[in-house]
């Protein structure tokens, strides 16, 4: 049996062409437009790396610049006020010594107790001392008695010349009347200057016995005045500001190098505060002149202070003049040793002064100079000339403008042409 293969159509061959042809054509815009996608990413993807790089280049060099404090140099009116430093010191400060050897025993204040005048601080026992006045009280004790045995020595001395001169003048009347020798009457007249002598040298002795008496008794006043020495006492209404022995510590009387005081006290109802006054500002300090105190510690308070003293005298080594100020401090809020600014009002400098604060100068080998930031935050050296120092200020005669930017408290870091980030001081 033949199998006859069946013969397509001829509408089923019509279809078939065409989509052979257009199988190719598909191919090849696939294949271009891969092309084109990998070019356009192959060229954008390192232009994008670059970006990346220059993004991360730029924070980095901004990370890496110096942050800096900049103030603008200014022009200082006619009425310049004279900030200068100060020290505050309490009006008295005592160091107490011991006047008495021995052992402290009691100790009845520490630091920072408020302490009388006349108030027992601390308590001394002094066995030697006790010894010595025992000693001397027994020393006066004999020498009493033994001015005692002297007069009644001179009582007698003085009994023996009377009767002495009495006989020699009985026998000068007999001599006259040659009732006896004149070697009889030679030797009574010698046997009174004898006794005359010895009532002398029994005066003489009393003398110098009531002498040693007065010595004895000055050196036993003097002993129990040292033992009353032994109760250390405060000299005057204060604080206890330091107190270095406790109880059982050996005590050496007096104040040398070697020797530390027991208690320190302090009056601090009234303060001190010493300031140096530069030589330019010498002309402006005198007697009642007042000044404000400020102390950082305590924001907002303004102290006034009266200028009771200066030296007259200009120091060869700093060029100022020591002045003492006082101020009230009844509150206690003051304390000893703080530091202070004090204000004196009134400098007459002239309009037009330029001033800079004086924490951005720099002194180099070159001389005066300053770090001065331009527009594009670059740092630049200028040298400049220095006028009056006001003190936290300084007069700018010379190398700076109005308004340049300065550096403050410029470091190591701050070098010629470095850019930095800035930050303005008020």
């Amino acid at each position: 049996m033949e199998t006859s293969t069946p013969t397509p159509s001829i509408s089923e061959g019509t279809r078939t062409r065409p989509r052979a042809r257009l199988r190719p054509l598909l191919t090849f815009f696939a294949v271009l437009a891969l092309i084109v996608v990998t070019a356009v990413v192959a060229g954008l993807l390192p232009r994008l790396q670059r970006e990346h790089a220059l993004v991360s280049a730029a924070a980095s060099d901004r990370a890496q610049r110096p942050a800096v404090n900049v103030t603008a140099a200014r022009l200082q009116g006619t009425d310049a006020d004279l900030d200068l430093p100060g020290d505050l010191q309490a009006l008295i400060e005592s160091p107490i010594f011991a006047r008495a050897d021995g052992f402290l025993i009691k100790r009845n204040v520490d630091i920072g107790d408020h302490v009388k005048a006349g108030q027992v601080m601390a308590e001394i026992e002094t066995p030697e001392l006790d010894q010595q006045i025992e000693q001397a009280k027994a020393t006066l004790s004999n020498s009493v008695s033994s001015l005692k045995e002297l007069e009644a020595d001179l009582t007698l001395a003085r009994a023996n010349y009377k009767l002495s001169q009495q006989t020699a003048q009985r026998w000068d009347a007999l001599e006259i009347k040659g009732a006896v020798s004149h070697q009889e009457t030679d030797e009574k007249r010698a046997d009174l200057d004898v006794k005359r002598a010895q009532m002398e040298a029994a005066e003489a002795k009393i003398v110098s016995t009531r002498d040693l008496i007065k010595a004895n008794d000055s050196n036993l006043r003097r002993l129990q005045q040292l033992q009353g020495f032994s109760h250390i006492t405060a000299p005057f209404d204060g604080i206890v500001t330091a107190r270095n022995m406790d109880v059982g510590t050996l005590i050496d009387s007096g104040s040398s190098n070697d020797n530390k005081p027991i208690f320190s006290v302090a009056q601090p109802s009234i303060m001190r505060i010493f300031v140096n006054i530069p030589q330019t500002n010498v002309a402006l300090i005198h007697d009642g002149m007042t000044a404000e105190l400020r102390v950082q510690e305590l924001p907002g308070r303004v102290f006034q202070a009266t200028v009771t003293r200066f030296t007259h005298e200009i120091d060869m080594t700093s060029r100022s003049m020591l002045a003492i100020l006082r101020v009230p401090n009844p509150t206690g809020v003051l304390l000893p040793g703080m530091y202070a600014q004090v204000r004196f009002p009134g400098k007459k400098s002239g309009s037009g002064t330029l001033i800079i604060p004086g924490d951005a100068l720099l002194l180099t080998s070159q001389g005066t100079r300053v770090a001065v930031v331009d527009a594009d935050n670059r740092v630049h050296f200028q040298d400049v000339k220095v006028g009056t120092d006001f003190g936290s200020d300084v007069e700018i005669k010379a190398g700076l403008r109005a308004g340049d930017l300065v550096i403050m408290n410029p470091t190591d870091a701050i070098k010629e042409g470095v850019q930095v980030e800035i930050h303005k001081s008020a």
